[in-house]
């Protein structure tokens, strides 16, 4: 049996190597080959999804902001907006408010967001979910901050986005997989969470990577 200690134990040491690979990474992210590849693709899909779901003069919370480039694209979509990105990375904070001092950039985490409650028209969260060491402590605080009728756009990688063969890669993929739960899962948290799911957006090539949508109650 592993202990609450052993599993708190693995956590954080997840954690602090995450945190190391991503403060190393922010020095180059900008010119990743993920970001056209990848990255770009995915956002311009969020952007389309959320921005026809949001007044125009939203107030836009991005969890795992990175160097702000999903938050600049929004910017061009809605050029009336708050916009708001927050990283765990030091490196990416930092790297963010140097290549677009017009956003407001924060260091901090998805599980004690500094933010007043019902501040935010939307909390978004792209390719970046996995990284979260809490999920039920992190999706409270997203529900905490949203206002009634806000909405929740979480985008990550998950196991349906591995094919069903052959049966034993899919195993060791799944394996090692743990952070990345199943669309059931995933919306099975949000509305344990006490938001209600309404969309679901393929963001990759229309086939993987898929967008949840969901809303915390207008009551």
């Amino acid at each position: 049996m592993v202990s609450n200690c052993g599993m708190a134990t693995a956590v954080d040491e997840r954690r602090a190597r995450d945190d190391r690979h991503f403060d190393r990474w922010a020095a180059r992210y900008e010119r990743s080959v993920m970001q056209p590849v990848l990255f770009d693709p995915v956002q311009r899909a969020v952007v389309g999804a959320v921005t026809a779901r949001v007044p125009q003069s939203a107030a836009v919370l991005d969890i795992g902001c990175g160097t702000g480039r999903l938050l600049d694209k929004f910017r061009g979509a809605l050029p009336d907006a708050t916009l708001v990105g927050l990283d765990r990375s030091g490196g990416m904070a930092a790297a963010a408010r140097r290549l677009r001092p017009h956003l407001a950039i924060e260091q901090g985490t998805a599980e004690a967001l500094p933010h007043p409650g019902r501040l935010f028209d939307a909390v978004l969260t792209t390719i970046s979910f996995h990284h979260w060491s809490d999920k039920v402590a992190s999706l409270t605080e997203v529900f905490r901050v949203l206002r009634p009728g806000g909405i929740f756009a979480l985008t990550d990688l998950s196991v349906d986005d591995l094919p069903s063969w052959p049966d034993r890669l899919w195993a060791l993929a799944r394996r090692r997989m743990d952070d990345m739960p199943a669309l059931e899962e995933r919306e099975l948290m949000l509305t344990t969470a006490g938001f209600r799911v309404v969309d679901r957006v393929k963001t990759f090539h229309r086939h993987w990577i898929t967008l949840t949508i969901a809303q915390r109650p207008a009551a």
